[in-house]
């Protein structure tokens, strides 16, 4: 495998500064749309932030709400679509982060091994994640001659027992993780695969695995932060013993991803791999998650844009039962919040109370405390009861007073829907900030014989989270094509 000094870019940009200068330009007449709450629509102006002529279109007669799925996934407008809305709708496609899978990572003999003796009890999408990252990491740690590699946030091993086991020329895992109870159940995994991979049918079959099958992949409980990157290449410092180490996380959360980034920046490391994953965990301003490059300095977030950069619309079309029932749930969610605050069980400035996903045993059980009504507003009523029972307020409306409240706020379902697609398409625009603002930060830390790439490594409708960051100091073995 190849790795080329790079960061892939959208057409029409030729430096990775180019777009990050033009994303932090985009985004700010727009940014109110990412930075807005959702649970508070119905009790606050937020429609009204829309233009006028945005606000006309979609509420006319001749708008079905259904046109929001080709919008959010394909960038699709029609004829009546206000040219100010369909020039905002093609910039936020046009900027959006090449999410096109590069191809699959090593050979399809390594990947038939993986598959067979490794990743057994996990899903498709975590064992082709598994696949693919392991196989960049072992080719990247033997192109830079790496003896070490560290895992961090390894949970139950999957990953680490792939670099350690799956090659002759594997190097040497030390598995991190903050949880103790991850660790032992690594460990147990571990012990499995060993047996598996030291067993008859292993050696009829051809495995080769590496010498020191029992010592190679080591696991340690260590809990990493911005401020404790330190100890982290400390301990990979002591465990290589004087060997050239690397660092790599899959699907490392928030902040730990920016972590890992700085431990490598200021240490001794020869490369990082990291696939970023849960936005909304990154913390901001000096020193923390992000900015962490002087390029994206004086851009602001906030939780709730944050939250929207995870958004997947990649999946509403091919999902576009899920897609409604989504919509209908920010709007029951608002619409509870509107009569908790209008009913005085809540102050307006009061912080937003969460409700998170109630189950169908919660709706169930609220089925029987709702009566006399049907459809929607029976809908609302039992989410209302089932809801107010996991915030566990001694609190409830009547059921009139549900229906009510519906019926009040039935134009709200409508424009809740417009806005959370708005926020929605600007999910990509605000990851690809997040994604070049640490490969820009990995450029100035690589040195004039190192590199840094940002591509899209696993198939984006499996893992909407798929670009991964390296960053190399320099290539020593002879591995390199």
């Amino acid at each position: 495998m190849a790795i080329d000094n790079g960061i892939e870019l959208p057409d029409g940009f030729h430096s990775a500064s180019e777009y990050a200068a033009e994303v932090k330009r985009t985004y700010s007449p727009y940014a109110f749309l990412a930075q807005m709450h959702i649970v508070d629509f119905l009790v606050r102006p937020h429609w009204e932030s829309l233009d006028v002529e945005w606000r006309d279109y979609f509420m006319s007669d001749d708008f079905d709400i259904s046109k929001l799925i080709p919008l959010a996934t394909h960038g699709e407008t029609d004829a009546a679509c206000p040219s100010s809305l369909r020039e905002f709708v093609s910039k936020m496609f046009s900027l959006q982060f090449p999410r096109q899978r590069m191809g699959d990572q090593g050979t399809s003999e390594e990947r038939e091994l993986v598959l067979k003796y490794f990743l057994d009890g996990m899903s498709e999408k975590k064992r082709e994640e598994v696949v693919d990252l392991s196989a960049l990491v072992g080719n990247l740690a033997r192109d830079t001659s790496s003896g070490l590699v560290v895992d961090v946030g390894a949970g139950q091993g999957y990953l680490s027992r792939v670099v350690a086991y799956g090659r002759a020329d594997a190097p040497r895992v030390l598995a991190v993780d903050f949880a103790e109870g991850q660790k032992r159940g690594a460990e147990v995994h571990q012990r499995r695969t060993l047996k598996r991979l030291q067993g008859k049918r292993a050696t009829v079959e051809g495995y080769q695995g590496p010498r020191d099958m029992e010592t190679r992949l080591v696991h340690r409980v260590l809990r990493i932060d911005l401020e404790s990157a330190g100890e982290l290449a400390k301990a990979a410092q002591e465990e290589a013993g004087g060997d050239r180490w690397m660092l790599c996380g899959l699907h490392a959360c928030g902040d730990l991803s920016s972590s890992v980034l700085k431990a490598f920046a200021e240490s001794d490391a020869a490369a990082v791999v990291v696939v970023p994953c849960c936005y909304n965990h990154i913390s901001e301003g000096p020193d923390a998650g992000f900015p962490m490059s002087s390029e994206l300095q004086g851009v602001e977030f906030g939780i709730n844009a944050l939250k929207t950069a995870c958004q997947a619309t990649v999946r509403w079309e091919s999902r576009e039962k899920d897609t409604m029932a989504g919509f209908q749930r920010n709007y029951f969610r608002a619409l509870l919040h509107y009569l908790m605050v209008t009913m005085g069980q809540l102050p307006m400035d009061a912080p937003i109370p969460a409700v998170g996903g109630v189950t169908g045993t919660e709706l169930k059980a609220a089925e029987e405390h709702v009566r006399g009504v049907e459809g929607e507003d029976r809908a609302f009523a039992v989410y209302a009861y089932a809801a107010l029972g996991r915030l566990g307020t001694e609190w409830r409306p009547t059921v009139a007073q549900c229906v009510e409240a519906r019926q009040q706020t039935s134009h709200g379902y409508r424009q809740m829907a417009v806005v959370w697609t708005l926020r929605s398409l600007m999910g990509p625009l605000i990851e690809g900030m997040l994604v070049v603002d640490r490969a820009l930060y990995l450029r100035k830390h690589c040195g004039p014989a190192g590199g840094v790439r940002a591509f899209a490594l696993f198939d984006a409708f499996t893992s909407p989270r798929n670009v991964v960051l390296v960053a190399w100091r320099g290539w020593v073995g002879e591995g390199r094509e």
